[in-house]
């Protein structure tokens, strides 16, 4: 039985650089890596635990928007917006050479909430494209998943900075967010921590059900694909819209 062969980087990733084009492998592990930084360091009142866990977010994102084959111009709006993120923070350790900083000073980063949002569509509109199902294919659908949960923990922080109730009733550990957003998306819900206002009940019922939807549609459905494929190697994909469009400019 013939299976198709795993073509060359095209022309137009080349020309843009795009080597990191599907290494869906990588983007999981800096999700991993950035879901393991969320969960230890608090990063309110802390610069230091700022700037750690924005830079791992910020490498998370860039690698992923090249893996996911991102059009040229959306990569480099992402570079620019990590980039100052990163120089905002070491600004702040100027002026405090490290030292602890009171927490109202350093309030929730929003900057971080559109791009990882949108992050689990780009990826899985990649996945799309692949029309035989590969380890690479599979990893992609991890990552989203759990990117989900990464978006959401953002989404619970700059909801608890920017209404007038704490999300829990009461000031927490950055670190909350994170740990409360895995436990929603997985169902498993200790209540340890629970959402006192209507809003944030909103967002924690919506993570819940979008999390399993995707679990038991999209990533039931890459897997199912990936056991029943012939070819667990080999992909034949539809090019990257990076690659054409970068291509004909």
């Amino acid at each position: 039985m013939a299976t198709a062969s795993t073509p060359p980087p095209s022309r137009g990733d080349l020309i843009a650089g795009n080597r990191l084009l599907d290494r869906f492998d990588l983007v999981l592990l800096l999700v991993l890596a950035v879901i393991v930084s969320q969960t230890l360091v608090d990063t309110r009142g802390s610069v230091w635990g700022s700037l750690v866990t924005h830079s791992v977010t910020g490498l998370a994102l860039v690698v992923a928007t090249r893996a996911s084959g991102a059009r040229r111009r959306v990569r480099r709006i992402l570079d620019v917006l990590v980039v100052l993120t990163l120089v905002s923070n070491v600004a702040l350790l100027l002026p405090s050479g490290g030292a602890p900083i009171p927490p109202d000073s350093l309030q929730p980063e929003g900057v971080w909430l559109l791009p990882a949002l949108v992050l689990p569509v780009i990826i899985g509109r990649r996945l799309l494209q692949h029309q035989v199902v590969r380890v690479q294919t599979v990893l992609g659908a991890v990552a989203a998943y759990l990117q989900i949960a990464v978006a959401y923990a953002t989404l619970f922080q700059n909801i608890d900075g920017l209404t007038a109730a704490h999300f829990f009733g009461t000031q927490v550990s950055t670190t909350v967010y994170t740990y409360f957003s895995l436990t929603t998306i997985s169902t498993v819900g200790y209540g340890d921590f629970t959402a006192t206002t209507d809003l944030a009940r909103l967002a924690a019922t919506s993570e819940a059900v979008i999390g399993q939807v995707f679990l038991v549609t999209f990533v039931a459905l890459i897997v199912s694909r990936f056991a029943a494929g012939p070819g667990r190697g080999a992909a034949t994909e539809v090019p990257s819209e990076s690659a054409t469009g970068d291509a004909a400019s």
